[in-house]
């Protein structure tokens, strides 16, 4: 399985680069996108790069185990 996800400021939003890739995130799309926004302003304001990078990395994680299969309708 090779997926992707972007997780920068102008970035698609999760939900959309999973579809593009034949998946979904389910339920739990917004509490990530959330997530996705909150580590961005970390970055900007109170956080390291190294933070950053730690915290897209769990991020990450989430995704890939929050991903199911789209079904086409």
């Amino acid at each position: 399985m090779n997926i992707q996800f972007r997780y920068g400021v102008l970035c698609e939003p999760l939900e959309n680069q999973a579809n593009k890739q034949g998946y979904t995130l389910g339920k739990k799309v917004e509490t990530l996108e959330k997530i996705r926004v909150a580590i961005n302003m970390c970055g900007f304001h109170v956080a390291t790069n190294s933070q950053v990078d730690m915290m897209f990395k769990k991020l990450n994680k989430q995704v890939i185990e929050s991903l199911s299969v789209l079904k086409n309708e």
